[in-house]
């Protein structure tokens, strides 16, 4: 039997701000919200349903089968994932969401299906948040008090290589999955780990990571890479 959604939970739902959905076991649509079918480029974000990735009208269509691997990936763990995606979509508009996909469980605790829900990255500096809160955490009541995010440092100029590199550094991939998704050689990748930590003068990768989030490099996607789809999963 195909799972619904409560009629009188979407009302509330779609207050919501982002955009949201949720796929069966098939990873066909049971539900989009507006903001989702406004991005995709349905008429109305109900055409979404009895949709799967495969028939939207949108560039996102190249990555579907990552989409549809990563939705089997929830229900077969049972655990949550958080994905950065940067697609270019209907309106022809280049933008890089940050999703989170959880196993869609039923009345009696079986998986039915997945829930996804994204905010898009703007000016959202995401990754310095969690940077300066352990930074805080490690300071006494009264230093905190008077704690300042001074990102007001020299910057560092990269080019555009580098900035990638630095970019999927940040948010954890290894040298492997870097040189993949840069269509470069692994020994390429490490070479230019080895020039970052030249530009940041730092001794170690930790310490460039570290440095490059003091300098506000954690919400800077490079201009190249909204050029190119990615879908990548930060965290099962």
């Amino acid at each position: 039997m195909k799972e619904k959604v409560d009629p009188s939970l979407i009302h509330l739902f779609d207050q919501l701000p982002g955009c949201w959905g949720c796929k069966d076991k098939d990873s066909v649509f049971v539900y989009a919200n507006e903001e989702y079918g406004n991005i995709i480029g349905v008429n109305h974000h109900l055409d979404c349903i009895g949709r799967t990735d495969f028939d939207m009208p949108s560039p996102t269509v190249e990555c579907a089968d990552s989409f549809q691997e990563q939705d089997h990936l929830v229900m077969n763990t049972g655990n949550r994932m958080r994905i950065l995606d940067i697609h270019p979509y209907s309106d022809g508009s280049w933008r890089a969401h940050l999703f989170t996909k959880t196993p869609w469980k039923n009345q009696d605790n079986e998986t039915v299906g997945t829930i996804f829900s994204g905010v898009e990255l703007k000016d959202t500096a995401i990754l310095e948040v969690g940077h300066w809160i352990c930074r805080a955490a490690g300071l006494s009541t009264k230093e905190q008090a008077s704690f300042n995010l001074d990102l007001t440092n020299q910057p560092i100029a990269l080019n555009t290589r580098e900035s990638e590199v630095l970019f999927l550094l940040l948010y954890g991939k290894k040298p492997q999955y870097i040189a993949k998704v840069l269509n470069v050689s692994v020994k390429t990748v490490e070479n230019y780990v080895l020039r970052l930590r030249e530009k940041f003068n730092a001794n170690s990768k930790n310490e460039l990571i570290d440095l490059a989030l003091d300098l506000g490099f954690g919400s800077n996607i490079p201009e190249s890479m909204l050029k190119r789809q990615l879908s990548v999963i930060l965290k099962e």
